[in-house]
């Protein structure tokens, strides 16, 4: 039996002295996950899942043919994504998964492809960590602030009851979680009421998942370190690998309709403008965050300036998504960038500039080459209240507004006190970007 009372100085289970996400769980489900997505049943699902992810985008007539373009490498994404999940779906024998909605990496001698989703619409600072849940069992999560000088800077804990992660049933508000002196805290997970317990989350019959989300406010700073202990005895043996297979193939068709709601969400708005600023929750997000929406479509001499009032968040993070809804490479080109990452105006506020072309502007939003984006701004560490449902949600006032200029007109709507670059400032600014990145999967 595994002795829980020193779950993190099990040298065998983390794989790094650095890197907490390195462990036997992750490398035994990614590479079990390799093998799996070349079976003959996950492939023709990943098809099933490309037919209705077309036909709902309205065909190849609407659909850009820069959307269209790079679909299939888009669907490899999905069929990883939906595989290593389900190989990770048995809440009778539970593990940790961590590096959900990732970007492609090498690591512990494997080349992982990346696990993202169209739809998905992920913070690309985050690390995402999935585990299986019964709602009718009582289980512990072990964690640990791996790098006290380093952690992250927030990390909010969901129960959830559907595969896209998107529908809470109970959470833990990160900053009220007890750590004792050794970074070690608990989260108590079951069905019985919190009762005043900030670190527990309270189980319903439909809960599936226990969904974290390590944000990295600065890319060097590391997760926690996690393990789940199910306090009651399994109900069944491991589900065959063969079970688990056709699961993953059921998981990557079924989740279609509710990423392109996702997708939508953005959608529907008209081009070049903006969302009003609301709660994620309404669309199946956070309560303790706040979500703006953008959609854009510029020529190749255009720019959008977006400037934002930050509204008392403590984190924020402005993402651009393809028409697809899915992240490209932010890892070495600015399509990313947080409150660490930019150069503020006087007033504390920030005004960024999406482009094509190099605007030589600090605060470029990079459209990776694409004409027709999307963009997320995530406002979290908001000032909290506790609502009339006594759940505590976000509060402050952000606020947004944005416009389309030509290129050559920039410098007449920009703040005087804008940071310009020059191209070796801007190798440097991307250098530095990079390096932080590889941090994620070093081992």
């Amino acid at each position: 039996m595994t002795d829980w009372s020193t779950p993190f100085d099990d040298d065998s289970f983390f794989l790094s002295e650095t890197n907490p996400t390195a462990t036997v769980d992750q490398r035994e489900l990614e590479a079990l996950a390799l093998e799996v997505v070349r079976d003959p049943v996950i492939v023709a699902a990943r098809e099933h899942a490309k037919q209705r992810f077309v036909i709902m985008g309205g065909g190849p007539g609407v659909i850009p043919a820069e959307a269209m373009a790079d679909l299939d490498a888009k669907l490899d994404e999905w069929a990883f994504h939906y595989t290593v999940n389900a190989l990770n779906s048995d809440a009778n024998h539970p593990k940790v998964l961590g590096h959900g909605y990732g970007p492609p990496h090498d690591w512990l001698e494997m080349n992982v492809p990346g696990c993202r989703g169209l739809g998905t619409a992920e913070n690309p600072d985050n690390h995402y960590s999935f585990i299986p849940i019964d709602g009718n069992a009582r289980f512990v999560l072990h964690g640990k602030v791996w790098d006290r000088d380093n952690s992250v800077g927030d990390c909010p804990m969901f129960l959830t009851s559907n595969l896209s992660q998107s529908v809470n049933v109970s959470w833990v508000d990160w900053r009220r979680i007890p750590i004792a002196e050794d970074g070690t805290f608990q989260v108590t997970i079951d069905p019985t009421p919190a009762e005043g317990r900030p670190n527990h989350l309270q189980s319903s019959i439909d809960t599936k998942y226990l969904f974290i989300r390590d944000g990295r406010q600065h890319w060097d700073q590391v997760p926690h370190a996690y393990r789940i202990e199910r306090l009651d005895p399994p109900a069944a043996p491991p589900r065959p690998l063969e079970e688990l297979t056709a699961m993953a193939a059921r998981f990557m068709v079924d989740d279609v309709p509710m990423n392109m709601f996702f997708k939508q969400m953005i959608d529907f708005l008209p081009t070049n403008s903006l969302s009003e600023v609301s709660h994620s929750s309404q669309y199946g997000g956070m309560q303790t965050q706040k979500l703006l929406r953008g959609k854009l479509d510029l020529d190749d001499d255009e720019a959008y300036v977006l400037t934002l009032d930050h509204g008392g968040s403590d984190y924020w993070v402005l993402t651009l998504y393809d028409w697809w809804a899915m992240s490209g490479n932010f890892w070495s080109r600015t399509s990313s960038l947080n409150d660490t990452q930019v150069v503020a105006n006087a007033d504390g506020t920030t005004t960024f500039v999406f482009s094509i072309q190099d605007p030589g502007v600090h605060n470029w939003v990079d459209t990776l080459d694409l004409h027709q984006t999307r963009f997320l701004q995530r406002w979290q560490l908001m000032p909290t209240s506790v609502g009339e449902d006594g759940r505590l949600w976000a509060g402050g006032e952000p606020s947004a507004t944005g416009q389309v200029v030509k290129l050559a007109d920039l410098k007449d709507v920009l703040p005087p006190e804008t940071r310009w670059v020059t191209p070796e400032e801007r190798e440097q600014q991307l250098t530095e970007r990079f390096a932080s990145f590889q941090r994620r999967h070093a081992v």
